[in-house]
């Protein structure tokens, strides 16, 4: 721990906010930063995704993990490949053997936390939301995967809006409308697979729902094993729905 201590600042863990554009999540975001203690930060470009990327890579690759896997093996034991060239400078993947993947993923992590989310002495839960998650449906799961397990205590809220008032709402009405309904259709359907199979690091969020029934928001906050503060809950309601 003591070597990814920016990881393993925020003592209660993190949310993240998954979701598309134009779904309500400032309005997430907002609430959850009415809890005391929670920073949630807004988008970053989807970063993760990014180093997620190169995370898997050096994980599941066959050219590094084919090394790693017969470096402790005899010679006559090795895949034959690998026999003549393995540790040596000749390699054309000379010390992809020697890569720790468990160090680099958390030293990845641990540097997102430093530079990007770059939590404040008092926060307690850290986090942010982002809106382009279900833009590679293939390495979705992965990334969930990732998130929940390489950041401590992690929590990930899946966010859905009506996806007809999706479809005319900000950039979207630039966008065939039946394009809009089938991408985000999809990432309907892969948010709710992904919290159905882990029920309890997971919860979906309907922006209808936060918008006109406070015991909607309840459940969120019992979900994170946070009391609510009802007055500022409404106020920041109010506020959103003014806006």
């Amino acid at each position: 721990m003591n070597n990814f201590r920016h990881l393993h600042a925020p003592v209660d863990g993190y949310v993240f906010v998954v979701t598309y554009g134009r779904s309500g999540s400032t309005l997430t975001q907002n609430l959850l930063n009415a809890i005391p203690g929670f920073v949630i930060r807004g988008e970053n470009g989807n970063l993760t995704q990014f180093l997620g990327r190169a995370i898997d890579i050096v994980a599941n690759d066959d050219m590094y993990r084919w090394r790693r896997e017969d470096l402790a093996k005899p010679r006559e034991e090795r895949r034959p490949y690998l026999r003549p060239i393995l540790g040596k400078p000749f390699d054309p993947w000379a010390g992809a053997e020697r890569v720790d993947p468990d160090a680099f993923a958390l030293g990845l992590m641990d540097l997102f936390v430093k530079q990007v989310l770059r939590p404040p002495k008092h926060c307690r839960v850290a986090g942010f939301k982002e809106i382009r998650f279900h833009e590679d449906p293939d390495f979705f799961s992965t990334h969930m995967d990732i998130l929940r397990t390489l950041f401590p205590k992690a929590r990930i809220l899946f966010q859905r809006r009506n996806l007809e008032d999706v479809a005319r709402s900000g950039w979207w009405r630039d966008h065939p409308r039946e394009h809009v309904l089938s991408t985000l259709g999809l990432a309907n359907r892969m948010f709710e697979a992904y919290a159905n199979d882990h029920p309890d690091s997971c919860h979906i969020i309907d922006y209808e729902g936060l918008v006109s029934d406070i015991g909607h928001v309840r459940a969120l906050h019992a979900f994170l094993g946070e009391p609510m503060d009802e007055p500022a809950v409404r106020a920041i309601l109010a506020r959103s729905l003014n806006h």
